[in-house]
């Protein structure tokens, strides 16, 4: 497995956009919380990585400039950093980490190595604190299609014209992991990631069929 290192080290291709959540989901209800990790890989290993973050900032922060008459009280912001990477294996988010198999032959295993408990980090600035979930419903309450705070963090794999498969290498209660097709998804709740545990390893296995091999 290879070292940490920070997510800012993709550097200048780091694309920043800050939106208020409320705005960006106003199109209907979440299903879940639209916080977490995607991760797209193609035949070689390179890919993209983006990262969303659900935070309450102070509300002075957040309040139109040109706005009279509102007494602003409640706000949620979701900032939406994406970049690119040129190795799957050297990609980490803090102190989660990614450890994969050589992605030039036609199958292999993807390893998210996922710690939990109050030592733990990546996740702490990927969603709201306990403390501050309530507000933070509140106030999804009022954008204009209610938005549900399901208190979930989602991490989604994608390895471009191939098949998965995955699961945790030991089951956690609440924890849940699905694939379709490229895809593989595991939804957390907050409270394990909160809660002291061991960390959990979410194992991806993949294969390419060698007709889809050959496709440019």
């Amino acid at each position: 497995m290879r070292r940490n290192t920070s997510f800012t080290r993709l550097g200048s291709r780091l694309a920043p956009f800050v939106v208020l959540a409320g705005m960006v989901l106003s199109g209907g209800c979440a299903s879940q919380d639209p916080v977490g990790i995607r991760i797209a890989v193609d035949s070689g290993g390179k890919g993209t990585m983006t990262v969303a973050a659900l935070t309450s900032p102070a509300i002075a922060s957040l309040r139109p400039k040109t706005s009279e008459g509102v007494d602003w009280a409640e706000g949620v912001r979701l900032t939406i950093p994406a970049g690119d990477f040129d190795s799957i294996d050297d990609v980490s988010y803090d102190d989660l980490t990614v450890d994969a198999a050589d992605f030039a032959g036609d199958g292999g295993t993807v390893r998210i190595v996922m710690p939990r408990g109050a030592d733990a980090r990546w996740f702490r600035s990927l969603h709201i604190d306990a403390a501050s979930r309530s507000a933070t419903q509140q106030a999804m309450e009022r954008a204009i299609q209610k938005i549900e705070l399901h208190e979930n963090l989602t991490i989604a794999v994608e390895i471009t014209g191939a098949v998965v498969s995955a699961n945790l290498v030991q089951t956690v209660p609440g924890v849940t992991v699905t694939t379709k097709r490229s895809v593989a998804t595991i939804v957390i709740p907050m409270g394990v990631l909160e809660n002291p545990g061991s960390a959990m390893v979410l194992a991806i296995n993949w294969e390419r069929s060698r007709t889809n091999a050959a496709r440019p």
